[in-house]
């Protein structure tokens, strides 16, 4: 299964079309928040369900939640903004803030955390959780 994970478009919708049209076929789309109008306009376009969770510039009542669990062939994967673990460099102890965030993902079963907010991408395993961040598109 190939996964197109994307996080932070703000209002780049095309942006993301185009990686969809480039890159795929794709199997599933998860768009880790900050714009969940962007999603939907992604799922509409290219006519597919997007996993889509919400960012700290979403409303509470737009209809996805914080986080997600699921599983694609045989992984399992946690996804989250990554707000809600204050993950920003400039804000703190990071690296706590990163196994917080394994953390969580472990508890649910998940080998593979994936994180947006920061708008820098990462990968790097983090008490045996592969942390995922895709950066931003917009």
């Amino acid at each position: 299964m190939r996964l197109m994970v994307i996080s932070d478009t703000h209002g780049h919708v095309k942006a993301a079309v185009r990686a969809w049209r480039e890159y795929g076929p794709w199997d599933q789309v998860v768009h880790l928040g900050d714009s969940l109008g962007d999603a939907v306009a992604l799922a509409a376009d290219i006519r597919n369900d997007v996993l889509a969770i919400r960012g700290n510039n979403e409303c509470p009542a737009a209809g996805s939640g914080d986080e997600i669990f699921f599983a694609a062939d045989g992984v399992h994967f946690y996804a989250t903004h990554g707000h809600l673990f204050d993950l920003n460099a400039w804000g703190g102890d990071f690296e706590a803030r990163l196994h917080l965030l394994s953390e969580r993902g472990r508890s649910g079963g998940a080998e593979v955390a994936l994180f947006g907010h920061t708008h820098q991408p990462m990968v790097r395993v983090v008490d045996g959780v592969m942390l995922v961040n895709p950066g931003a598109m917009g």
